[in-house]
């Protein structure tokens, strides 16, 4: 990675030599959530995700900030994204609108429950601004990102992607697709190396499904500083267990001379 980028979250480093590993929580309700916050957080990732458009309460703020604090109170000192996925791309259906997602995100990050929010580059640019303003007030990182569940762009469009973000105001930029094939796959890893030479914030990529399934291992030698990985549930096709993961990152350090 290249110097001055990494992001400190509650003692791990965002855009360091060796990239986090980040578990999603996928459960539909509050005992559920709370069931898998407890089993993932024992397998120890580095950060842990809640996907909360798969959480049957979206529509009630109350429940959703009080389902979070729960989520913190379990976690301890380990950071937290929060993240809706839209339906177009990769998400659930849910029962709100995006000018309610807007105000929930507003609601959350003003809780400081967690670390990090995601939001999706292909929202309504007013929505984008009010969440990194909501964002900027509480000191919480904003991940502005961008997902193609359909096929893999070329590299120059997936650079862009990259580098809007940052512009968008993003402290961290995500690009993940869908590979068709194996060149698919090297278009990624191409984009992510090319982006992070010129980006001044950590990236996050990934080639999703089977046949990306090799970029969550290796993605942090081309400039990817986090790979999704399985704690109890996926959120995306491709994601591997907790365990293995760490296992290869541990390879990969040591064949790097110990970074």
């Amino acid at each position: 990675m290249n110097p001055g980028k990494p992001l400190t979250l509650r003692g791990r480093t965002l855009g360091g030599d060796r990239p986090l590993i980040c578990s999603p929580l996928v459960g539909r309700t509050r005992e559920r959530l709370l069931s898998e916050t407890a089993n993932v957080r024992a397998k120890s990732p580095d950060v842990i995700e809640w996907r909360v458009d798969y959480y049957e309460a979206i529509a009630d703020t109350h429940a959703v900030l009080a389902t979070g604090e729960a989520i913190r109170d379990l976690v301890g000192d380990t950071p937290v994204i929060f993240t809706r996925r839209s339906v177009r791309e990769g998400g659930e259906s849910i029962a709100i609108g995006d000018e309610e997602v807007v105000r929930l995100y507003e609601a959350v990050a003003a809780s400081k429950l967690v670390d990090l929010i995601d939001f999706e580059m292909g929202n309504d640019a007013d929505h984008i601004r009010l969440v990194r303003a909501a964002t900027r007030a509480s000191a919480t990182a904003l991940v502005l990102s961008y997902h193609n569940f359909g096929y893999t762009p070329g590299a120059d469009f997936l650079v862009q992607r990259f580098l809007e973000a940052e512009r968008l105001g993003a402290d961290v930029a995500k690009v993940a697709v869908m590979p068709r094939d194996r060149a698919d796959v090297l278009t990624l890893l191409s984009a992510t190396a090319q982006a992070e030479s010129k980006s001044r914030i950590p990236l996050i990529s990934m080639s999703m499904g089977p046949l990306g399934a090799v970029t969550r291992m290796i993605g942090g030698v081309f400039g990817s500083s986090l790979s999704f990985a399985i704690g109890e549930g996926a959120s995306a096709p491709g994601q591997i267990p907790i365990a293995d993961l760490k296992a290869l990152y541990d390879i990969i350090a040591r064949a790097r001379g110990g970074r």
